[in-house]
């Protein structure tokens, strides 16, 4: 889109140099640049023409009532539409080629403004009667990359449904001081977005920063915690080593040491006392052993008989 407003701003320069190389400014020269200009099939942009000094000699008091027209016939070729040349009056009559490209430009206004355009609408706004006539200047228009639109002739209704404009109308000076409000509301609104949006980006560091430090604060009561039950532990138990509180050996020299034996101490033994001591194991009592009843049986078979016994129930099981 660009593209085409380069286009048409090369298409203008011949008419810009034109009207400002001729020194010659009477109204029927100053006339017929403004319709050949607006003959152009290029030509989309009037605004620098409008400009110089040679066109705007026609609001001279001197300018003849015919002529006087055409500067306002420009204006609206710069940034009106269709209606408003039906609406005012004295004004030049138009060409075929002036009167497809003012219907070209009020159709980028509309678009500009309504993107789904009914059949119905745009041809009462360009006075068309004929649909096969509105769907060739809308054909027109995208071919010339001035819009880009999709014909739908068989919905209910048929309309025009519009997607991109090209940027080839020109602003109307009367219409700055609005424009220059409009863009000052929106400028407003946009610094108040800007100073919430910044608020609440403070708010949110803070309560960021608050939460690190309230975490940094929770860690080292924890690590105090336990550094305090460590020292703790290490010094209590009235100062017998842990291995003595839980029932470990004594230390050494104690002479108040006493050794339970059982049948389970000596890993070596083979399950038979010696025979050496049975004089020794006839009298010893063992806690981890049962005792025997002998019976009368055994009492009749003798000492040796008994110790026999007790050699060979004592081993291990």
């Amino acid at each position: 889109m660009d593209q085409v407003h380069s286009r048409a701003l090369e298409a203008l320069q011949p008419f810009v140099h034109l009207a400002n190389a001729n020194s010659a400014t009477s109204p029927r020269f100053v006339a017929n640049i403004i319709t050949n200009a607006t003959s152009s099939p290029h030509t989309y942009v009037f605004a620098e023409l409008l400009e110089t000094p040679t066109i705007q000699s026609l609001n001279s008091p001197d300018t003849p009532d015919e002529f006087r027209g055409y500067l306002r016939l420009l204006e609206i070729f710069a940034w009106g539409t269709w209606q408003e040349y039906q609406s005012t009056p004295n004004l030049p009559q138009l060409n075929q080629q002036q009167t497809l490209k003012l219907r070209l430009l009020s159709l980028l206004t509309l678009s500009a403004t309504l993107k789904t355009l009914s059949y119905s609408s745009l041809m009462a706004a360009l006075s068309i009667t004929d649909r096969s006539e509105l769907e060739t200047l809308v054909t027109t228009a995208i071919y010339s990359s001035l819009i880009t639109a999709r014909l739908s002739p068989a919905s209910t209704p048929p309309t025009v449904n519009v997607t991109a404009v090209a940027p080839l109308r020109d602003v109307n000076v009367h219409s700055l001081p609005t424009m220059i409000s409009v863009l000052a509301h929106w400028e407003t609104r946009c610094n108040d977005v800007i100073r919430d949006v910044e608020a609440e980006i403070k708010s949110i560091t803070a309560k960021a920063q608050k939460r690190q430090a309230d975490e940094r604060a929770r860690a080292q009561q924890l690590e105090k915690a336990l550094a305090s039950s460590s020292s703790e532990g290490g010094g209590g138990g009235g100062g017998v080593p842990l291995a003595q509180r839980k029932g470990g050996p004594h230390p050494a020299g104690n002479s108040n040491n006493k050794r339970e034996f059982t049948a389970d101490d000596d890993q070596d033994d083979d399950g038979y006392w010696d025979d050496g001591a049975e004089g020794v194991a006839d009298q010893i009592i063992l806690p981890s052993r049962m005792d025997i009843d002998e019976g009368a049986g055994a009492a009749r078979a003798g000492p040796s008989s008994a110790r026999h016994a007790k050699r060979v129930l004592g081993k291990k099981s």
